[in-house]
């Protein structure tokens, strides 16, 4: 099944304020290291989960403390 790749990466643009620009999706793609793009993906899926009310920013954080406390508790083995 073809999938219009332009048509979803120009959703958002709607929401850029008049007079401001944003980065082409291409091109942060190509500019950003690895870790970059894993950070911006993580900010992006976050933000639309919380704005869609998937989660709240409290259930975000909990799920965060546990996280946390997990990887740190396995770092120390």
């Amino acid at each position: 099944m073809a999938t219009n790749t332009t048509a979803r990466s120009d959703q958002g643009d709607n929401m850029i304020p008049l007079g401001k620009t944003l980065i082409n999706y291409d091109d942060a793609i190509a500019r950003l290291t690895e870790v970059q793009r894993l950070r911006a993906t993580v900010y992006a899926m976050n933000t639309l989960l919380l704005a869609r009310g998937v989660y709240t920013a409290g259930e975000f954080r909990f799920q965060f403390r546990q996280s946390a406390q997990k990887q740190l508790r396995n770092k120390k083995h």
